[in-house]
């Protein structure tokens, strides 16, 4: 059964992420960076404010409470890379503890589901076991759609949520073609001969604004980082698409880097915490929040804007 995320991909995303007159905010944080072994907060133990004026702590969950992945295989390069990210995901799952629901989606030609979220782990397993690597790159088209998923996740239910795409991606193996852009012959001025990430960039970032005004946190492990200029600007660009959401990002060069990446990428997901907040009537476009707990070191998503219309 696939029942609770294709529900979710049937509802109108896009149009409406986030409840209307919003008024809170829900924000991934972690403890002495993420270790897990500070003692646990409470949403008395919290001060926080919005754009300097102190609002109301509603609610803190942490790793003891129910946590939901949401998982995207974005693969289509090297079978052997392939191989060894499948078995460390394998390995991954294996050890999440019992309160977590995982699962998978698949970013080739849209969105698709391959696994609904449980607590059995053997539908995960076999549907990560036998995922086909073949089509083109899907991450950049489809990241935002699953943060929408993810938030809609967090709106309906009192859990900790968490997308986690590993790829191997290349800027060259989109159906978008990032990497021609339009020259002014006419123009001597036109820089877009000497820049050619310009149309990476662009998109990155017309993305980056859209992912500000969404919660769920993102991360992702690459499975082969490429040192030309092209996908350099790329890699640079999904860094910041995670570091925007609140999550991390890791570029693998070597083979042993990855099960080592992924399993980092699923432990910092399960030490995460949840801390909601009560919004202020009033907004402006883009908001800084700044969270306090008795001296305490937290680590969290400090910058949020609202939905562009």
């Amino acid at each position: 059964m696939r029942a609770l995320l294709a529900l979710l991909l049937s509802l109108p995303l896009a149009a409406a992420p986030q409840e209307k007159g919003r008024k809170s905010l829900r924000i991934p944080v972690w403890l002495n960076g993420g270790n897990g072994a500070a003692p646990a907060l409470t949403a008395k133990d919290l001060a926080a404010k919005v754009s300097g004026a102190p609002v109301r702590v509603l609610r803190a969950q942490g790793p003891t409470d129910d946590l939901m992945i949401v998982l995207v295989l974005d693969l289509t390069e090297d079978l052997s890379l392939v191989e060894i990210a499948k078995d460390a995901l394998v390995e991954a799952v294996g050890k999440l503890p019992a309160n977590t629901h995982a699962g998978l989606m698949r970013a080739q030609d849209g969105l698709r589901v391959l696994a609904d979220p449980a607590q059995d782990r053997a539908q995960l397993i076999e549907a990560i076991r036998t995922l086909p690597v073949s089509g083109k790159a899907g991450l950049l088209e489809t990241v935002e759609t699953a943060a929408r998923l993810g938030d809609a996740i967090l709106r309906k239910a009192a859990v900790r949520a968490a997308l986690l795409y590993v790829t191997d991606s290349s800027i060259y193996n989109y159906r978008d073609d990032y990497i021609n852009p339009v020259v002014n012959y006419s123009d001597h001025g036109d820089l877009s001969r000497r820049f050619p990430e310009g149309l990476v960039k662009e998109k990155i970032a017309r993305l980056e604004r859209r992912l500000a005004a969404l919660e769920t946190p993102l991360f992702i492990v690459h499975l082969n980082y490429r040192g030309d200029r092209l996908n350099e600007a790329y890699q640079t660009g999904l860094m910041q698409l995670a570091s925007t959401l609140g999550g991390t990002s890791a570029f693998c060069r070597s083979r042993p880097e990855i099960p080592e990446a992924i399993g980092t990428a699923f432990g910092r997901i399960a030490s995460a915490w949840r801390v909601d907040i009560q919004l202020p009537e009033r907004l402006p476009k883009t908001f800084q929040v700044e969270l306090e707990s008795g001296g305490r070191a937290l680590v969290y998503r400090n910058r949020f804007a609202l939905e562009e219309r």
